[in-house]
């Protein structure tokens, strides 16, 4: 590190007037980082020697802090007072410029308003708002893709942003539930209490069943006496399985969870009492008797 208390040579440097900026003025100038606003700077490096992160300090007791990848491409910047409390907002990049995350928080260091990230495509990946407390996650194309809001509701969504399931929190334990097919059609609503789905006030009895536009399952279960019975099955909005499982006379066989590029997440196998689990690559990082 290397610190400077007057306007430090790396400064004049960057934002002096010759002819070729440089990349991290250049990146500084896109962000409203100039020199008349600050005197004081704290420098950070590279093992190469190269930029990584600098300083600029407001005061004695605050400072922007931007940071840069080994190219010279702005990476972050953020504003940090006494105590290193973050406030205002907090903004990330990818390195081809686009944004990777934006965040807001409060004088106290607390998350307000909305956060969300992106895909390095400039896509919309996922949004928070603190404000409703309610999640949403994308699809590629930008279509809702999973929606929660803390003690009210709970979605998941096809590819084309249509409803798939829908849970409506009624009492704590008890959720008026929607399955839909991909054209919108509404295939069944009860309600679960305790994990016994009712219809009618009734236990449910038969099977449940909706679509893809192709007219693929997208979910399946045959439901006795308010239980799941026999092998059962979900896909993802995109049409990659979701899970697999069986259940006998209210007792689970097995349950196989998938990612959503379709690579086998875990499986629980009570014959032979073993739980298993992969990362998204195919690698298996741990097996397990059940119960541990």
């Amino acid at each position: 590190m290397k610190k400077n208390i007057l306007l430090p040579v790396l400064i004049c440097l960057l934002f002096s007037c010759c002819e070729k900026k440089t990349v991290i003025e250049n990146e500084l100038s896109r962000i409203g980082i100039t020199k008349e606003n600050y005197k004081v700077s704290d420098t950070f490096y590279y093992e190469n020697k190269k930029i990584k992160t600098i300083r600029f300090y407001r005061g004695k007791s605050g400072y922007i802090k931007v940071d840069f990848y080994e190219s010279g491409k702005k990476k972050s910047i953020v504003n940090i007072k006494n105590k290193n409390i973050i406030y205002d907002k907090m903004v990330d990049w990818y390195e081809n410029g686009n944004l990777k995350n934006v965040s807001e928080y409060d004088s106290n260091g607390n998350q307000i308003g909305e956060n969300t990230s992106f895909r390095e495509n400039g896509k919309i990946e996922h949004n928070y708002d603190n404000d409703t407390n309610e999640s949403t996650d994308y699809w590629e194309n930008g279509e809702p893709k999973l929606k929660y809001i803390i003690n009210v509701s709970q979605s998941y969504h096809y590819f084309n942003g249509n409803f798939m399931e829908k849970y409506t929190q009624r009492i704590k334990g008890e959720y008026y539930v929607e399955y839909f097919s991909e054209n919108k059609d509404l295939i069944f609503s009860g309600l679960y209490k305790k994990n016994i789905l009712f219809k009618d006030n009734l236990r449910y009895n038969g099977k449940i069943i909706c679509y893809f536009k192709n007219g693929k399952i997208s979910l399946f279960q045959n439901v006795v006496n308010g239980i799941p019975e026999g092998e059962f099955y979900a896909c993802f909005g995109n049409g990659n399985l979701k899970y697999q499982s069986a259940i006998k006379n209210g007792e689970e066989i097995y349950y196989k969870s998938y990612y959503e590029n379709a690579k086998v997440h875990y499986i629980r196998d009570r014959t032979k009492n073993t739980y298993t689990e992969w990362d998204k690559n195919g690698k298996q990082v741990e097996k397990v008797p059940l119960g541990t």
